[in-house]
């Protein structure tokens, strides 16, 4: 029994869901979201409530059946508030502006690295306040990744941080705001030079 396929969605006022075979289109203030649903999955609304069931209960569909769900679920909440990614670039002489439709990443590198905005996603950069400069050493820029399609958003945060992965001596690069980045002791001095 899958406890989060089970369960309820309810939908806002303000979000319509329309279900035509076995598409799920949500409309709401922030935008327009569509999923198909995989085979032996079907949905029913009732009640301002959207239940999600399956056919049997062979595990491929008890793990769709969530997974469905789910997808469900982030489509209304991204349509109603959206979602945002922050990453940190750290470390001295790193960039980072929007010039356009594109990200211009600056990190150490012979060359700048471009990376082009897909629609449906928002990137911004703020600038660093003296009290988030010295919480993280060497924090030059902070990136924001919004959007409502929630897998998205997640894609482009990763493909950004994996320009420039968090390195574990200096702990330079770009990161997830959230993320704790694991430092290695470097090479000491003592017993390093000839006798």
């Amino acid at each position: 029994m899958s406890r989060i396929g089970n369960a309820p969605i309810l939908v806002p006022k303000n979000v319509k869901v329309k279900i035509s075979d076995n598409i799920v289109t949500v409309i709401g203030p922030n935008g327009e979201l569509t999923h198909t649903l995989s085979e032996g999955i079907t949905v029913e609304l009732k009640d301002n409530q959207i239940n999600v069931f399956r056919i049997n209960d062979e595990r491929k569909y008890k793990s769709l059946h969530g997974l469905n769900r789910s997808l469900l679920n982030n489509m209304i909440q991204g349509v109603l508030q959206g979602y945002v990614k922050k990453l940190y670039v750290v470390g001295k002489g790193y960039k980072a502006n929007v010039i356009q439709n594109w990200l211009v990443l600056q990190l150490g590198y012979s060359h700048d690295i471009m990376l082009e905005i897909p629609s449906g996603i928002k990137i911004e950069t703020e600038k660093i306040s003296r009290a988030q400069a010295s919480s993280i050493q060497d924090l030059q820029a902070i990136i924001d990744v919004s959007g409502i399609d929630k897998e998205l958003v997640g894609q482009i945060a990763a493909e950004i941080r994996a320009t420039k992965p968090p390195e574990p001596y200096k702990g330079k690069g770009i990161r997830y705001s959230d993320e704790h980045v694991r430092r290695k002791a470097g090479k000491t001095a003592s017993g390093t030079g000839a006798k």
